[in-house]
């Protein structure tokens, strides 16, 4: 055999091997994805584990009942032909919050009003927040406001930013100390303070 024939022969046997890794590690990495995908479809509840994912990871904005916008981190077609729309959060505790209930409500508004590529559809008049808690994840619906209940959140909001409307303060002083207002807002420092002392 000729030494440019050896050579080419060395080069054909090199590139299969290469690309036997190749599919390999893609059948490796692909096998993952399965598996966690499964895992994770098997904590859904049925109507979204069985349903479609049609978004993923994106913002979205509509005028309408005011001007919103959402970040969506998913949206599934269930299989009742309504989008869900689910919020991931990491906590120490396996609770919802009053603003998950606003956050999940705002997207869905999106989604019913906004020009949202793959959004289209009814959307359910529930959402899920998706809690990890200590490694654990669970799914736990939430029923969703209405236009009208968010566009007077939303007038409020402002009308309390402005000074027109005092606040009121929230169930725990926890999260007067996380709002970004609270250097001006006399309602959330005389909260805070009294948490502070019953904490005392």
């Amino acid at each position: 055999m000729h030494w440019l024939d050896a050579l080419f022969l060395l080069g054909l046997v090199a590139a299969y091997l290469l690309y036997r890794a190749d599919v390999a590690r893609r059948g490796r990495r692909e096998g993952a994805r399965g598996l966690y995908e499964r895992h994770e479809r098997s904590r859904m509840p049925a109507v979204i584990a069985e349903g479609r994912l049609v978004l993923s990871e994106t913002y979205h904005r509509t005028d309408v009942p005011r001007r919103l916008g959402a970040r969506f981190d998913q949206v599934f077609s269930g299989t009742d032909g309504l989008l869900y729309v689910v919020d991931t959060k990491r906590r120490r505790r396996r609770v919802v919050y009053g603003y998950d209930q606003i956050e999940l409500s705002v997207q869905a508004a999106v989604l019913r009003h906004g020009r949202v590529p793959g959004g289209t559809g009814p959307v359910a008049p529930v959402g899920f927040i998706r809690i990890v808690c200590q490694g654990v994840v669970s799914y736990e619906r939430v029923a969703l406001l209405s236009d009208e209940r968010l566009a007077n959140l939303h007038a409020r909001y402002f009308a309390v930013v402005r000074g027109q409307v005092q606040p009121c303060g929230p169930e725990t002083p926890g999260a007067c100390r996380k709002c970004a207002y609270l250097a001006r807002c006399e309602t959330g420092r005389r909260f805070v303070a009294s948490g502070r002392r019953r904490a005392a």
